[in-house]
Formats: C-alpha cells, structure tokens, sequence
C-alpha cells in the first residue's frame, strides 16, 4: 500500500472509530475522554495490538542537541529523560502491568531518551534505527526506513501486543497522529501496510 492509501486508511478509520465513541458517551452522559481511554487499556489487554509510544519527557534542547546520537551510546552526550519523565516510564511500567496487559516485543528508537523510557517501561527491549529522530537519520534513507517501520506494524500477528518507543516527527509521519511526551497510539494491525487506528492514551491516563 503506498504512503497515500495508508493515510486515506488510517484516517478514515480513526475517524470512524471517533465519532462512535463520541455518540456513546453523549448518549449516557459519561466523559468521552474516560470511555475512550478505558475503550483502549481494554484493547490491549485483548492483545493482537500495535503500539507507537512516544518517549516520556525529557530534557529541552537545542535542535543539534536534540538531534544528536551518540555513536558509543554515552547518555551523557544526548538529550535525556528527566525526573518527570522517568517516573512516567514507571508509572507506565505499572500500569501495564496491573491491566495485565501482555507484552510480545519492544522496539526502540536508538536515541537515549526513547531507550531509557523503553527500559524503565519494559526491562528488554530491542533496538531499532527505524525508530530514530527522522532529522537524524541518513541523508535519502527516511522513506524507506518509515516504510520498514509501517510494514512491521501491519505484519504483527502475536497473541500480545508489540511496542514501538520513538519520537513525535517519527509518529506523525506514520500515523499522523501529533501526541505529546509519553502518549501511545494503538492500533490494530491488518496486514498489506495497513493498520486501524483505535486512538491515543495519554500520559495523564496512567501517570
């Protein structure tokens, strides 16, 4: 499915999906923000799902900062978590684990924020330059790593869930959904580069 179809499809979906839950909630007089989160916890205690995390928050920084990887993967060299932004990590962590949400793989960015929150959440995880800083990534090589990444997310077929930890540009560009620090797009994968987006859980939800 090329870049054109897979945005028509993810929109198209997660509009569908809105405006049900909306009708729902205004029909028993319950906050929709609530109905919808609570809608999402359950799909991934469910499992089958995708996840794109976004790395908790972390420190604020110059663009060339920001940007920069370290090749010897020294944290002290990169933008790092803060102290808020680790306690939503474990928060996370306990959150899943209470919901007994079950985990089939993590994938994360190589950046140290996103590695960071991907062990505070989970303890192992696998890392995957896919899941860079777009701006960061080699010059001609962003499309087809993105691609990589929508073909991963369509293709999962696990009886839990995967999770992807990576950066806002890099979820926009895939989802197009602009989330803030520690937020999760799930998502139920259907094969041929498609995915059906179900929406967004927000970092106030479990933290």
């Amino acid at each position: 499915m090329n870049i054109v179809n897979f945005a028509r499809s993810v929109l198209l979906r997660s509009r569908v999906l809105f405006a049900s839950t909306v009708l729902g909630a205004a029909m028993f007089g319950v906050s929709t923000t609530a109905i919808a989160d609570e809608a999402l916890w359950e799909a991934l205690a469910e499992g089958g799902k995708v996840v794109l995390l976004r790395h908790t928050k972390s420190e604020e920084a110059e663009a060339e900062r920001s940007m920069h990887l370290d090749a010897g993967g020294d944290c002290s060299q990169e933008v790092q978590l803060t102290d808020e932004g680790r306690a939503q990590a474990e928060a996370l962590g306990r959150a899943l684990k209470e919901r007994g949400i079950e985990v089939d793989g993590v994938l994360s960015s190589e950046f140290c924020r996103a590695r960071q929150t991907a062990e505070a959440v989970f303890g192992e995880y696998e890392r995957w330059d896919a899941l860079n800083l777009i701006a960061a990534m080699p010059e001609g090589e962003s499309e087809w790593l993105i691609e990589d990444v929508r073909d991963r997310m369509s293709e999962f077929e696990g009886a839990g869930n995967l999770f992807l930890v990576s950066h806002r540009p890099n979820i926009n560009t895939i989802v197009f959904e602009n989330v803030e620090a520690g937020s999760l797009v799930v998502m139920r994968p259907e094969g041929m580069g498609s995915v059906e987006v179900l929406g967004v859980i927000p970092v106030e939800s479990y933290h």
